[in-house]
């Protein structure tokens, strides 16, 4: 009986000890020394939009509170505060962008506006670095910058564990990002004839802030602009398809399309621009009908026999006005 006693007692012992232990205060969690970047640099593009993944914690209790505590120039040395934190307004967005329905500047205007950003900022909650177009205001170069990172564990300096590469860049992209420009040649009256020359010259600039407009020429050899208001430019039948009669131009990923005698002008509302590919890239097609050039090549193209066919690439990720000015340089105009 004595025995029975003895582990009964020794039973609640044991009972009153694990009691004691769950009572015991738990620690507030876990901040690792050894949080990181996997992505080391973060390579942003000035004037391109870019979000680079988060920190990886390295197993440190969530949620974390994340601050910038300096920027530095990698270069000098030298503490650039100011730089990364200097503001610029831009057009941010308070509700979802449908491409669909938001057709007119004031539906998008509705659904925007101001915010004074900065170029480059780190978010507070998952440590990601995010760029925006206004990073064109910032030098190209290596930055580095501090952290402070704080959770329930308490709170950690993290001296220059960012890295980041600013490059200089095209706010757009063409050829050889997205194609090859060409001029295909189709015989008047069969269209399955063909053969694509791959000789035009196309120039592309971004010549002004504002306002989102995208011009667009077509010129012979010697510089002669062909007329779109007289039908000396027209859009590329789409021999294949009967719902889309037409090739896509850049009319069709435009809110309004005015033509002149010298260039097409399409205003566009977001960037980039054109935001999603209607079919075959972001290639873009036009005709030049065969009463309006004459051809180098009279024994291959002579005169009356064949249409010239433009083909461009164009998408831009940065707000502003281009001029594109495509030039083909074995057509005369006539």
């Amino acid at each position: 009986m004595k025995s029975i006693n003895t582990v009964r007692k020794y039973a609640l012992l044991l009972l009153v000890a694990a009691g004691l232990g769950a009572c015991k205060k738990l620690d507030n969690g876990f901040i690792s020394p050894t949080i990181r970047y996997e992505e080391d640099p973060v390579i942003i593009q000035k004037g391109r939009v870019k979000v680079s993944s988060a920190l990886n914690l390295d197993g440190s209790s969530k949620p974390v509170s994340v601050k910038v505590l300096h920027f530095y120039d990698d270069a000098t040395g030298a503490v650039v505060d100011d730089l990364f934190n200097t503001t610029y307004t831009i057009k941010g967005w308070t509700g979802l962008y449908d491409p669909k329905t938001d057709t007119t500047l004031e539906l998008i205007a509705a659904k925007q506006t101001d915010m004074d950003v900065t170029p480059i900022s780190i978010n507070p909650v998952s440590g990601q670095v995010e760029g925006n177009y206004t990073s064109l205001h910032l030098p190209a170069g290596l930055y580095s910058f501090d952290l402070e990172i704080t959770n329930g564990a308490g709170t950690k300096t993290y001296p220059k564990i960012g890295h980041i590469e600013l490059v200089d860049g095209k706010p757009y992209e063409a050829n050889p990002e997205l194609g090859t420009p060409y001029t295909r040649m189709i015989k008047v009256g069969n269209e399955s004839v063909g053969a694509s020359i791959f000789s035009p010259s196309v120039s592309i600039q971004r010549v002004a802030e504002t306002p989102n407009i995208v011009v667009l020429k077509f010129v012979d050899k010697n510089g002669v602009p062909f007329n779109p208001a007289k039908g000396e430019i027209q859009r590329r039948p789409n021999g294949s398809s009967v719902t889309q009669p037409w090739l896509q131009t850049l009319q069709d990923y435009s809110l309004k399309t005015d033509v002149y005698d010298d260039r097409f002008e399409f205003t566009y509302g977001v960037v980039p621009y054109p935001f999603i590919s209607q079919g075959n890239g972001f290639n873009v097609y036009y005709r030049i009908p065969s009463q309006y050039f004459s051809h180098d090549n009279q024994t291959s193209y002579p005169d009356g026999t064949y249409s010239a066919n433009p083909r461009l690439v164009f998408r831009a990720f940065v707000p502003g006005k281009y001029e594109i000015v495509f030039k083909a340089t074995d057509l005369t105009h006539r």
